[in-house]
């Protein structure tokens, strides 16, 4: 009835009355309907204010139901210490991990995420093999910030052996679909 009454069945819009039933069905536990409510707090609309604390609760107990975008997302809170979650490395780790271990869309963005974390040894112990194997993993998912990366690291030999052919390969292969310089702003933001 929430996804009904949002409008994206070509009903009438009621964005009331789905947020209603998007409410209800968060508060019964029904684990889509709190990753959409934590997203609507997350963000803000004209008709709920940003919540970052609202937002919080709701993606732990998605994560805790085993969704894999909450998982992201809360490791993503304790990473950056948002909505009342204390700055915690290895809390954001251990989401990451989760979140990454799966196979859901949001996976390529929480591998990237193990590849920081362990090329920095934030929340782990730095190891630059198992950094390097993770951004591997993430940008053969299709993750363009960390085919970036990884074609930055090769063509400086940093991690793997220099290699000036899969450097630029990946480099190409990152800009696919991304908006000119999209993948080096974000990947800016992230160190």
């Amino acid at each position: 009835m929430a996804r009904h009454y949002s409008g994206l069945t070509g009903a009438a819009l009621d964005r009331r009355k789905s947020f209603d039933y998007m409410r209800k069905a968060a508060e019964l536990g029904h684990g889509p309907a709190q990753v959409d409510l934590a997203f609507i707090y997350y963000n803000g609309n004209d008709r709920v204010a940003k919540d970052l604390a609202q937002a919080f609760r709701l993606f732990g107990k998605a994560a805790a139901g085993g969704s894999a975008i909450a998982q992201c997302m809360l490791g993503d809170f304790y990473k950056k210490g948002l909505g009342g979650a204390p700055r915690d490395d290895k809390e954001a780790f251990k989401w990451h991990r989760l979140a990454a271990a799966r196979d859901d869309r949001c996976s390529p963005r929480s591998q990237y995420e193990l590849y920081l974390a362990y090329a920095a040894g934030r929340g782990v112990p730095r190891d630059t093999r198992t950094a390097v194997a993770w951004l591997e993993r993430a940008a053969q998912a299709g993750n363009p910030v960390a085919q970036a990366r990884l074609g930055r690291a090769y063509l400086e030999g940093d991690g793997v052996p220099l290699n000036l052919e899969q450097g630029k390969a990946w480099l190409k292969k990152s800009r696919e679909g991304v908006a000119p310089h999209d993948d080096e702003e974000e990947d800016a933001h992230d160190h």
